[in-house]
């Protein structure tokens, strides 16, 4: 009864009876889950779309708790024996959404995914914070190990690009090596490197003599960023048939926001580079700012995985 009354499956206006077939229990190793059965017998023909309506525990029992909408089967898509490509997430704040079944058009499937794309270079900040790192001294050039003013705007514009292409061939290959289950990678593993890549950069401002190598660094940190990329892509909903297209198209959102931040930060950086104190605040306390977040994210990430390590280490040390 509780969960009749938080699902609704209705088209074109008219809500379709449920029925409740068989009702159960499923243990995993995780935990003991409840298991529903229902039909509805009124969704013949099958419509296009329907629109679902589900509210099961958001308002009254976990404000946190999501739920997943998958085709298990479609004929009329190919899909088939599908249990990882999630079609619809509700949470507390959803209402009512459309789910397709004869296959979104690939133009809609292409928008979707370059602002799912845009929007997550921007709201990731760890991303973010890598590419500012790199932006910080490529208004700088090297002479002597120290950091002098860039006095040439198209070298300091070269060394972006550079630091742009190398970071997007990388991101762009193991996104896709992801994406397609070639390459997978523990995600709390990741996550770390991402974090700690902002730390070797910075390292690398404070210290320009490991800078030298800065390109394989951003190239190397660049592969773990597309397995980020990977993580966030995984659950949005990509429609098995348009995999290609939602992929291309989420690519090149992530490579519009990174060049909407270069064109924001960039100049500015240029503008100020000769300012007496750009190397201290900048470069310096900048640096050392951004290793200390880093390390934050670092220690934050890996504190699940890593705790029980601390604590067997302190064990044998008291």
């Amino acid at each position: 009864t509780y969960f009749s009354e938080r699902l609704s499956i209705s088209s074109n206006g008219e809500t379709y009876p449920i029925t409740f077939e068989k009702f159960g229990f499923l243990d995993t190793d995780i935990a003991t889950f409840a298991l529903i059965n229902f039909s509805v017998p009124g969704l013949n023909p099958t419509p296009d779309n329907v629109d679902l309506t589900y509210n099961f525990l958001f308002s009254d029992i976990d404000p946190s708790h999501l739920g997943y909408a998958l085709i298990e089967s479609n004929t009329r898509t190919g899909v088939k024996n599908n249990e990882s490509h999630i079609s619809l997430i509700f949470d507390a704040s959803s209402e009512p959404q459309s789910l397709n079944l004869v296959g979104e058009p690939a133009g809609k499937v292409f928008v979707e995914f370059i602002k799912h794309g845009i929007w997550h270079i921007w709201l990731g900040f760890d991303h973010v914070l890598f590419l500012i790192t790199l932006l910080l001294t490529s208004v700088m050039a090297l002479s002597n190990r120290k950091w002098v003013p860039e006095e040439n705007l198209k070298d300091a514009l070269w060394t972006v690009l550079k630091i742009v292409t190398v970071f997007t061939v990388a991101h762009t290959i193991t996104l896709s090596l992801a994406a397609f289950g070639v390459v997978r990678l523990n995600i709390v593993l990741v996550e770390a490197v991402i974090a700690l890549s902002i730390a070797a950069v910075a390292f690398g401002n404070l210290f320009p003599r490991f800078h030298t190598r800065s390109l394989w660094i951003v190239l190397m940190f660049g592969l773990f960023h597309g397995f980020g990329f990977a993580n966030v892509l995984a659950p949005l909903g990509i429609d098995p048939s348009r995999k290609v297209v939602g992929l291309a198209a989420f690519n090149i959102g992530v490579e519009i926001g990174q060049i909407a931040i270069v064109l924001v930060v960039f100049p500015i950086l240029f503008a100020i580079r000769k300012w007496s104190l750009y190397s201290f605040f900048a470069l310096k306390l900048g640096s050392i700012g951004l290793i200390a977040i880093a390390l934050f994210w670092f220690i934050e990430r890996t504190y699940d995985v890593l705790g029980p390590v601390r604590q067997t280490i302190w064990s044998m040390l008291g």
